[in-house]
């Protein structure tokens, strides 16, 4: 398999090559430029909050209304899909509620997912969520402190639910297929990772794989496959006949997508993420797309489009937290936080290759923890 860190050579040489003028060149058209609404859920420090911006393909600006998901305390998980982000909190008094935020129409609807359960023998591990319904994976402690594993199917539309008993410790899940894969640790044993695969038509676990040691994490691409991330390879599951297929990265080539929560994707299955820069840039995360097709990773070092005055001064960026793509304009949006302060940041937006260029910036009051591309 070959992947290759290939963003900071290529980058160094597309953009010593492009042209400042905004007119066309050699008869090819200008890009277009889409109108387009941004909500970015921002790290306040213990809270969450929103910012809403009004952007196309040639400038950002803020948006002057405010959404309805106000300053809400820091979730215990959460989970973005679309338009959609979920919040789950663990409350003091032995409960703990659902926030399920719609920005396509600026909706919140609180959920109470465990009313029937006492939450302080309780631990919520995972939550996703695929068309009206929810899926919590959790543990509960007994009197003698044995743990019992459990995933909480959880119907949006009528607020019941059902219980499903799994073999070991849910650590993540992704649906495909009308099926929840469910990411396990059989953490007191062997410390091995297993997959459980939940049919959604009638909650019954139809699959179970070893997945051996130190996969770190799940999500489904643009293909209905399953991606199960690990620091040296990645496995690729048909989520239909559950067949596998293993890419073994060679050294020094990982796309260290296996370390971050993201699931940003756009059409082409391609893989917006924090990059762990290792020894490709001064900063420790920079904005990363894989390709699954094609196996290939390219990373975008701030040195390659921002001079040393802007990434210091004017934006004082000290390293990446979110990054996603504006299909329509073509552009990708890199949220970081500021150096010298612990809830501050911005957006970057930038060309991707082969023409990368820098095209804006904002500054933001809260590090970019989900940007929402509607």
């Amino acid at each position: 398999m070959k992947t290759y860190n290939i963003g900071y050579v290529l980058l160094a040489l597309v953009i010593s090559s492009c042209s400042k003028s905004d007119g066309v060149a050699g008869g090819e058209e200008k890009q277009k430029s889409v109108d387009a609404d941004y909500a970015v859920v921002l790290d306040i420090g213990n809270e969450f909050s929103t910012q809403l911006l009004n952007a196309n393909g040639e400038s950002i600006d803020f948006n002057p209304s405010h959404s309805a998901l106000s300053n809400n305390p820091k979730p215990q998980l959460s989970f973005s899909t679309g338009s959609k982000f979920l919040q789950y909190f663990k409350n003091g008094d032995c409960s703990s509620s659902v926030i399920l935020h719609d920005f396509s129409t600026d909706k919140s609807e609180n959920i109470i997912p465990f009313e029937d359960l006492n939450d302080c023998m309780l631990t919520a591990n995972t939550i996703s969520l695929a068309e009206n319904k929810m899926f919590i994976g959790y543990e509960l402690t007994n009197s003698y402190s044995e743990k019992e594993y459990m995933l909480r199917s959880f119907d949006l539309n009528s607020a019941t639910s059902v219980d499903v008993t799994l073999p070991k410790k849910p650590v993540g899940s992704t649906i495909a297929n009308n099926r929840l894969f469910i990411l396990t640790l059989d953490e007191l044993v062997t410390e091995e990772n297993s997959l459980s695969v939940l049919n959604l038509s009638n909650n019954d676990l139809i699959h179970e794989l070893d997945l051996g040691y130190g996969a770190r994490r799940i999500f489904t691409n643009k293909n209905d496959e399953v991606i199960i991330g690990y620091d040296e390879l990645h496995t690729t599951m048909n989520s239909n006949d559950f067949s596998v297929a293993y890419t073994q990265y060679e050294e020094g080539t990982e796309p260290n997508f296996a370390q971050t929560s993201a699931v940003n994707m756009d059409d082409r299955g391609q893989l917006y993420y924090p990059y762990d820069s290792q020894s490709i840039s001064s900063y420790p995360a920079i904005a990363g797309v894989y390709d699954f097709s094609k196996k290939l990773v390219t990373s975008y070092a701030f040195e390659n489009f921002l001079t040393e005055e802007q990434r210091n001064n004017e934006f004082a960026i000290e390293t990446t937290t979110s990054v996603v793509y504006d299909i329509e304009n073509n552009l990708i949006l890199i949220g970081y936080r500021k150096m010298g302060t612990s809830n501050e940041g911005g957006l970057i937006r930038i060309k991707p290759v082969p023409d990368p260029a820098f095209v804006d910036h904002i500054d933001l009051e809260g590090i970019p923890y989900e940007i929402i591309v509607q």
